[in-house]
C-alpha cells in the first residue's frame, strides 16, 4: 500500500468498505463518497466504517450529502461550515435514543 495521507474512495457495494477499514487501521484520512449506493446500503457501509473509526478512536465528519470523512485520532481538521448531516451528531455514540415509558394514573 502506497504511503498517502488521504485516500478517496467511492464504494459501489458493501464489500468495498473492507478496503476503507484497512486505510482507517493505517491511520489515514479516508474520504468516502456514498452517492452511488442506495440509502440502505449506504447506511450499512456507514455503520461498518463508524465501528472501525470508533475502535481507532477517530471521528467522522459529514462535509457533504452522502460524503463522509474519517479523521484519525492523531490528526486535526477545520470544517469552515456547519456539517450537513443532522442525524449524526456524534457518530461515536450513535445509538438510538432510550425510550422511557410514561405511566398514566387512572
Amino acid at each position: 500500500m502506497a504511503d498517502f495521507d488521504i485516500i478517496f474512495l467511492k464504494p459501489t457495494r458493501f464489500e468495498d468498505c473492507l478496503k476503507c477499514v484497512e486505510h482507517i487501521k493505517s491511520e489515514k484520512i479516508v474520504h468516502i463518497n456514498l452517492c452511488d449506493l442506495d440509502s440502505e446500503k449506504s447506511q450499512r457501509v456507514l455503520d461498518f466504517i463508524s465501528g472501525a473509526v470508533h475502535i481507532q478512536e477517530g471521528q467522522i465528519i459529514n462535509p457533504g450529502d452522502k460524503i463522509y470523512c474519517s479523521i484519525p485520532k492523531n490528526k486535526s481538521y477545520e470544517l469552515d461550515y456547519k456539517e450537513l448531516s443532522n442525524n449524526i451528531t456524534n457518530p461515536r455514540f450513535d445509538e438510538e435514543e432510550e425510550i422511557i415509558p410514561r405511566y398514566h394514573r387512572r
